[in-house]
């Protein structure tokens, strides 16, 4: 048990990020303390979060963010260094040189990203105004970091943490299916104008394939492709997560011509996965099209769906986690970086949404999703052994502090075969370096 001083004592704000610290990652029970004499008469471990020095506990003097309400621009964040590492929101009379409560709780709630300075064309928040991207430190899960580095403080101080039960790592496999066939169910003007624009670039060998799939003669790549990623779990033994597209008429989604029943019939048989919708484009912020298009996976697949990851990683803070809890889901995987890697919330510990319009802690938990395998072959045109050497970096350091290491790969990008499709490779070995280390 940490008992922690806050004279304050009623901030929805401080009780949330310290969850996040000492129950999620440290594991281990706190007390908020209110009354000064109350605190001074404690034994156990304990945190003075106050501007008075006590002489009692590990001192941490507070940033106001933390008692304040709204959200407003932040332009002097004080940035400093903390063994190594970056910080901000830098106090002086601290036994740490920085509020790592009120710096938690920006990260965590993606606070720069309720004022967006920049976003993409397609309207989300771009990676390169982020504060983590700037400062060097999105590859690092820097919350978790701290917390840990806030515990070694503690024993320092000489106090006990035999007790802290910390998170263990874990790996978690989530795969979005955007386009279940290469060739089927395209209608015959898609099929007609893709061979003949694969006649004109010289690809005789996709124009045989795609007359041997069109004949039934041959599987099709990309229902094979997710054929291969089942077999695959089912040879570890594990669990793992599909993100469905079901809808949409634009360039980023293609929607297939014919209904897929084949194909939710065989989802329906899957075991050990767990399936959730893939929100064609125009969801970001239509709620109405996300609700249509939840309740249609639900009727296909009959079955509840309360697992969302936005296609495009399309999402804006807070409105799309809003929408997603009006919706009735109950977990969202949306939270990365299209083109770069990292840890977007500075944490690798998933975490409940906090509303900040609304003051209030939500039920839709938030996993942060470390690493998508577009992000290294369309955006950062890696060669698939760089791309490899990346995501084993991320794994340790998702490993280092008992995150999640959660990945996004396309069945698009894992069709073929293994001499065709080099990433196919790299998905088997980063999978297996992967859960190498959960055994450690």
């Amino acid at each position: 048990m940490v008992y922690i001083y806050f004279p304050t004592g009623n901030s929805k704000r401080f009780h949330y990020i310290a969850k996040h610290l000492f129950n999620s990652i440290l594991g281990t029970e706190f007390t908020v303390v209110a009354d000064k004499n109350r605190f001074l008469q404690q034994a156990g471990t304990c945190i003075n979060y106050s501007n008075e020095p006590l002489n009692h506990g590990l001192q941490i003097v507070p940033h106001s963010l933390l008692t304040e309400k709204g959200v407003h621009p932040i332009n002097d964040r004080q940035e400093s260094e903390w063994k190594g590492l970056f910080c901000f929101f830098r106090q002086t009379g601290s036994d740490i040189p920085f509020d790592i409560f009120a710096a938690s709780f920006y990260l965590l709630t993606l606070y720069e990203e309720y004022i967006p300075e920049r976003l993409d064309k397609h309207g989300r928040f771009h990676h390169e105004v982020a504060m983590s991207y700037r400062k060097g430190f999105l590859e690092t899960p820097i919350i978790d970091r701290w917390a840990y580095l806030l515990k070694d403080e503690l024993e320092a101080k000489g106090y006990a943490t035999s007790s802290f039960k910390l998170r263990k790592y874990k790996t978690i496999s989530t795969f979005d299916i955007d386009h279940p066939y290469l060739y089927l169910n395209k209608g015959c003007i898609r099929n007609i104008g893709g061979a003949v624009r694969d006649l004109l670039r010289g690809k005789i060998k996709r124009i045989l394939q795609r007359a041997l799939v069109l004949l039934h003669l041959h599987p099709d790549p990309f229902l094979q492709a997710i054929r291969r990623i089942d077999s695959i779990q089912k040879r570890y033994n594990r669990f793992y997560y599909l993100f469905v597209l079901v809808a949409g008429k634009t360039p980023y989604d293609r929607k297939v011509v014919y209904p897929q029943r084949r194909f939710y019939n065989y989802l329906r048989q899957l075991q050990s996965v767990a399936i959730g919708l893939h929100p064609s484009y125009l969801t970001l912020r239509d709620l109405d099209r996300l609700t249509e298009e939840k309740s249609k996976l639900e009727h296909v697949l009959r079955r509840k769906i309360t697992l969302n990851r936005q296609h495009f990683l399309r999402m804006q803070n807070p409105e799309t986690f809003q929408e997603l809890n009006l919706a009735g889901f109950r977990e969202d995987f949306t939270l990365a970086f299209a083109q770069a890697p990292g840890f977007r919330s500075g944490t690798a510990v998933p975490y409940l949404f906090y509303d900040m319009e609304r003051e209030t802690e939500t039920e839709l938990l938030i996993h942060p999703t470390i690493v998508m395998d577009s992000t290294f072959i369309f955006h950062r045109s890696a060669s698939p052994e760089k791309a490899l050497q990346k995501m084993k970096d991320l794994i340790d350091a998702c490993k280092k502090s008992g995150g999640d290491y959660v990945s996004i790969w396309h069945n698009s990008n894992l069709a073929g075969t293994e001499k065709e499709n080099p990433w196919i490779n790299v998905f088997i070995q980063s999978y297996e370096y992967a859960l190498s280390l959960e055994n450690d």
